[in-house]
């Protein structure tokens, strides 16, 4: 499936709860904000549209994602959990001319355009094109257009990992450990950035 016939969906909108008090995707990860590094990675490529999910009133996240071309779209039932996001995005691109929908977590820096691609490559006919590392399947996710109705009706926590498991024609790519890394602590961003600071030196 070529990149121009996806819509991608980057979602920002979690409570971040383990993190603290902090604004985890803000924090910094080799001199850029968290969700620089996944909307970096989506601009670069030739999806259909970008979208991002976004808790509402955050300016900053905002400015983010408008600086990287990426449409933010204001979440205003964060509270709702991610399968509640991740129907809100579905729901945004539903009438657009797209085959299919790429989900990408904001908090996932080390994806790589190439595993995106392959994603891609996998989807032909089947409903569903996940992520795996090890035995877990896991975002990125892409999604066929077959499957927007019903994703377009997830609510609570249950969000695509869980819809994944409905679906009986899916395939799965493989990922490294590094690329599969999604940022939920401090302790797990100080690891990554000590692990960027070693791959330099």
């Amino acid at each position: 499936m070529n990149l121009n016939r996806v819509a991608a969906v980057i979602l920002a909108s979690g409570f971040s709860q383990r993190f603290g008090s902090d604004d985890k995707l803000l924090s910094d990860l080799n001199g850029q904000p968290l969700a620089a590094h996944s909307a970096a990675l989506v601009s670069a490529l030739p999806f259909h549209s970008a979208t991002a999910i976004v808790p509402a009133n955050n300016t900053r996240l905002i400015q983010l994602y408008d600086d990287a071309g990426i449409e933010p779209v204001q979440n205003h039932n964060a509270d709702l959990g991610q399968g509640a996001s991740l129907a809100q995005a579905i729901d945004h691109i539903k009438n657009t001319p797209v085959d299919a929908a790429l989900i990408l977590l904001a908090d996932m820096p080390f994806v790589t355009a190439a595993h995106l691609k392959k994603l891609a490559d996998r989807m032909d006919d089947r409903d569903a094109v996940a992520s795996r590392h090890g035995d877990v399947p896991q975002p990125p996710l892409l999604f066929a257009r077959s499957t927007f109705e019903a994703l377009a009706t997830l609510s609570g926590d249950k969000g695509g990992k869980a819809f994944l498991a409905t679906l009986s024609n899916t395939a799965f790519v493989d990922m490294a450990a590094r690329e599969a890394t999604d940022i939920d602590t401090p302790e797990a961003l100080a690891q990554a950035v000590a692990q960027a600071q070693t791959s330099v030196d």
